[in-house]
């Protein structure tokens, strides 16, 4: 028979913030001591916050040995959602604190370089004309794990970014439009002028590129390597959109960048992109939100300015 564990009403009236907060604790630590400490209670009233934590859910939360306490699948459940509770009550704090202080509340989004200069600043510009009194905070990551594992934490409402094939239980991925990559160089490069490229004659030339944890850079070493030459060994790590482009500007570096991206530069000026075919990315451009989290009103509002500024950016392509 299939054990079921407690039923809603029981486990909301029973569960106590202490073992919330513990169960976060424990996972940071790994150490029952430890965790008591930061929580300014005795190791004895911690274990027993444990035991009956476990008691009430007729499951065991934690693995004991001599290096420590560990989670295990159950107490990797319960943490995940100790940190949605504790994510919640810091948002519902950020927001009295907005109200007595005359604004309205704060949405996070995480982003990575392929919306960062163009899908994601529309977006919150939209959103800002109808919430003016808002507060959107954009925090930009390196990798789409990285910033789904502070979406799963509650640290981010939403992300956006590519289709993330090894997308986590308990996120979902909403697509928008495909996003190309382009290679850029700065208007005045020896390379402008040429009719077509080919990937094999570019590797000799300094480059910056993604860091090397990126998928994207994963792929771009795959087509050197495809295409007859080894990925380029002069090169500068980095997702910062700006210093990409200035480097560019400034030097003989070739870049990658997000067609969007790429174009709008183009447009004013500042770089030109060569006639050269690269691999195509993972997959397109979303959001990931959160399945089993509702999200804020003035969240989905955001969502709907993100849906509005994609539907644009397509149109302009067609």
């Amino acid at each position: 028979m299939v054990q079921r564990v407690l039923s809603d009403w029981y486990l909301r009236s029973r569960l106590k913030m202490r073992q919330v907060r513990l169960l976060v604790a424990l996972d940071e630590h790994r150490n029952m001591h430890r965790a008591a400490a930061s929580l300014s209670v005795t190791q004895p009233a911690a274990t027993r916050l444990l035991g009956d934590l476990e008691k009430l859910l007729g499951l065991r939360l934690f693995v004991r040995s001599a290096r420590g306490i560990t989670p295990n699948a159950y107490g990797e459940s319960m943490v995940r959602h100790a940190r949605m509770i504790l994510s919640a009550l810091d948002h519902s704090r950020d927001e009295l604190n907005a109200l007595l202080q005359g604004t309205a509340g704060k949405i996070a989004v995480g982003t990575l370089l392929v919306a960062a200069s163009v899908l994601v600043p529309r977006a919150v510009a939209r959103f800002k004309k109808r919430h003016p009194r808002h507060t959107v905070v954009v925090r930009e990551g390196t990798t789409t794990a990285a910033l789904s594992a502070s979406l799963l934490r509650g640290e981010l409402d939403l992300v956006v970014c590519r289709a993330w094939s090894d997308l986590p239980a308990g996120l979902r991925f909403e697509a928008f439009y495909a996003e190309p990559m382009r290679v850029v160089a700065r208007k005045d490069h020896p390379l402008a002028g040429r009719r077509s490229l080919k990937l094999s004659q570019l590797s000799s030339w300094p480059w910056v590129l993604p860091t090397d944890e990126t998928a994207y850079r994963k792929r771009l070493e795959a087509a050197f390597r495809r295409s007859g030459v080894e990925p380029p060994t002069s090169i500068v790590e980095s997702v910062s959109i700006l210093t990409n482009t200035m480097l560019v500007r400034e030097t003989d570096m070739l870049g990658v960048l997000p067609r969007d991206t790429a174009e709008h530069n183009a447009r004013d000026g500042r770089i030109l992109i060569l006639p050269v075919t690269l691999p195509a990315p993972s997959g397109p451009v979303g959001i990931i939100t959160a399945s089993g989290r509702p999200l804020p009103p003035a969240a989905v509002d955001l969502v709907q300015a993100l849906r509005e500024t994609a539907a644009e950016v397509s149109r302009s392509r067609s």
